[in-house]
């Protein structure tokens, strides 16, 4: 039987060192919400879990993420009870939706809906033209991102691979319905603003220059996801996956491709990627519209 992570007056599992990972057809079911979710095969994969496909018994499509033990039992507890919590404290049309979270074989499981496709894939559709993906994509996320922010809250890790696309079904014809929605998925390392410090996990390729430099370039804050949405789209403008080394992101390398673009992406993709945080845009709606205004501003 599963143990709820998150369940009031449920009783807590004995921190055993040897969590179990499901197999194919595999049936397993949660205390929490008595639902049993039919395993399949597993579908992506990040730094802190593993992302399997399931069914539930109402046949909704779901995926189920199984936390990996890199650390003690306890503290991979609290990186689930943590995503979770900020999974059903940030529930928006544009993120991706938790509909159990349980632990079961010691191993920890957030189910959420599952996606047809994520922003890395557009980049193996043949002859991907990313500056037509822009819009759609840009529409979603910065919503996402600003209902983020209203709530006090920083994403800190807004990539390709978070960024996914869903195509809602038919219930009469009980198949994906033709057209795409976009959701932000992955608040595992989402933060308070008042908790975003220079010592949150973030991938090298897309630290902000304020986290390598504070004193240089400014305080650590919610502009943090406006960096990260400028490196996003600034893939998506140029049709092609970026990195950058700790040498170019200090000297400014994607602002300056953003320059590069056509407009007016390129005025906000520019103000979102300024080192100087002071001087980088202020919010995802002004973002938002950046991208639909003529004229552009300075800075550094």
């Amino acid at each position: 039987m599963s143990t709820p992570i998150i369940s009031v007056g449920a009783a807590a599992a004995p921190p055993t060192r040897n969590p179990i990972r499901p197999s194919p057809g595999e049936l397993i079911t949660s205390f929490a919400t008595g639902n049993t979710y039919t395993m399949g095969v597993k579908i992506g994969e990040g730094g802190f879990g593993e992302v399997f496909a399931c069914t539930d018994v109402w046949e909704n499509e779901l995926a189920a993420k199984v936390l990996k033990p890199i650390a003690e039992h306890e503290a991979v507890q609290q990186r689930a009870i943590n995503e979770s919590r900020n999974l059903i404290t940030l529930r928006h049309p544009n993120v991706t939706y938790i509909h159990d979270t349980f632990e079961y074989r010691d191993a920890f499981y957030i189910i959420t809906e599952r996606c047809h496709f994520s922003g890395h894939d557009l980049f193996n559709i043949p002859e991907f033209s990313g500056p037509i993906w822009v819009e759609p994509i840009a529409r979603s996320l910065l919503q996402a991102v600003y209902f983020l922010h209203t709530n006090q809250y920083v994403h800190q890790d807004i990539h390709l691979g978070n960024v996914f696309a869903q195509i809602p079904r038919n219930e009469m014809l009980k198949e994906p319905m033709p057209g795409v929605h976009f959701k932000l998925a992955d608040l595992g390392i989402a933060r308070l603003a008042s908790e975003v410090h220079i010592n949150n996990t973030r991938a090298q390729w897309m630290i902000p220059p304020e986290v390598l430099e504070p004193t240089e370039f400014g305080p650590i804050d919610h502009r943090v996801d406006i960096y990260h949405l400028g490196l996003l789209f600034l893939q998506l403008g140029y049709s092609k996956e970026l990195t950058f080394t700790r040498e170019e992101i200090l000297e400014g390398k994607p602002r300056e491709l953003a320059l590069g673009l056509s407009l007016p992406l390129s005025i906000a993709t520019e103000k979102a990627l300024r080192r100087h945080v002071q001087y980088r845009t202020t919010n995802a709606m002004e973002m938002w519209r950046d991208m639909h205004s003529p004229a552009g501003s300075g800075g550094g």
